[in-house]
């Protein structure tokens, strides 16, 4: 089973180790900072967002941006808050189960549950970060959409669309969910959490055509299949964005993750919810399609970053300043010692 999951990682790129997508990136970086006279102008691409470095951005803040309508109702957990206290926040805020619990500091989906009763919550690490509650939204399309927009522009543009199809298995009447997450190599690859996930179920015989949710979490890292959607985009879809980013202030450039009824609504600007808003850290997501190659991804991954140095120098003719290095290097290490604590068991 080990060499069948090392073959899926080794032909398929978007399993490669993170660095591989982003050599091209650090090389045309550098260049950009010597017409930037700055290594950090990245960090003042969203000048809403003061905090954090690349991937450091907390979620609660910058889900505040949005507008309160397109917001899940969302709480903010303390580091070294108790499930007493926490009990008595959700109730406080008339927050229900199911309900989602992640790091106010993310990264690719790690420590994000999805519990439905208070015994889902007892194993979670609350003494180690904040941590950010939110309501589950049951909306069946989940959908991330990457905009930008420069400062001198009533207009942006939407240069990439990812929809998100959660890893299931389907019965044949005669394999067990093992067998059949076995012969999935979606599923092959997550097959460590899969059986602790499913251990009460791990030999049962699935029914013909029945279908099981393995995943409910639309992270690519924890299996969930990235479809590039860009065939979607039209100008009744970009309005809804255009119109949205009006409402924030500072925010140019990044990807919003949403749940929505139905593409359809989404283009009406109706029955649809923000889960996260990503800054510079964020990524064309529609790149990680099985079909994608990896050339084309390093071109998507090169414009977004000249586009970014382009919004950072319009706002720096607004009167922005660039992060002198004693501020960056502050800002990176408050990330790497918050990483190495939160995502440390």
């Amino acid at each position: 089973m080990k060499l069948k999951q090392l073959y899926i990682k080794l032909t398929s790129w978007e399993y490669w180790p993170m660095w591989v997508l982003y050599v091209p990136v650090f090389l045309q970086h550098y260049w950009l900072s010597v017409k930037a006279k700055s290594l950090f102008y990245f960090l003042k691409v969203n000048p809403a967002i003061g905090e954090g470095f690349i991937l450091s951005d907390t979620k609660y803040t910058t889900l505040q941006l949005v507008p309160e309508v397109y917001r899940p109702k969302t709480v903010l957990i303390a580091k070294g808050s108790t499930l007493k206290a926490l009990k008595a926040t959700l109730q406080d805020n008339n927050l229900h189960f199911p309900i989602i619990v992640k790091p106010n500091i993310g990264f690719r989906g790690l420590l994000v549950h999805l519990c439905k009763n208070e015994e889902d919550l007892k194993g979670i690490h609350f003494n180690k970060a904040d941590y950010i509650v939110q309501e589950y939204i049951a909306y069946p399309v989940e959908v991330g959409i990457f905009y930008y927009r420069f400062p001198n522009k009533i207009s942006g543009q939407i240069p990439s669309i990812t929809l998100k199809e959660f890893l299931t298995v389907t019965g044949n009447g005669t394999h067990t969910l093992e067998e059949l997450i076995k012969e999935k190599p979606r599923a092959l690859l997550q097959y460590k959490k899969l059986e602790k996930k499913f251990k009460h179920k791990w030999h049962y015989v699935v029914p013909e055509g029945k279908t099981i949710k393995l995943e409910t979490i639309g992270n690519h890292n924890r299996g969930t299949k990235f479809i590039n959607g860009n065939a979607i985009l039209d100008n009744q879809l970009l309005k809804v964005f255009d119109d949205l980013n009006g409402q924030m202030p500072g925010f140019f450039y990044g990807r919003f993750d949403i749940k929505a009824k139905s593409i359809n609504d989404l283009k009406h600007g109706k029955n649809f919810k923000i889960l996260e808003v990503n800054g510079i850290g964020a990524e064309p997501t529609h790149i990680y399609d099985p079909s994608y190659k990896l050339f084309n991804a390093w071109k998507e991954m090169l414009h977004l970053w000249k586009v970014a140095y382009q919004i950072a120098m319009l706002n720096k003719e607004k009167g922005e300043k660039f992060p002198v290095f004693s501020e960056a290097k502050k800002r990176y290490l408050q990330y790497k010692n918050y990483k190495k604590i939160a995502f440390t068991h």
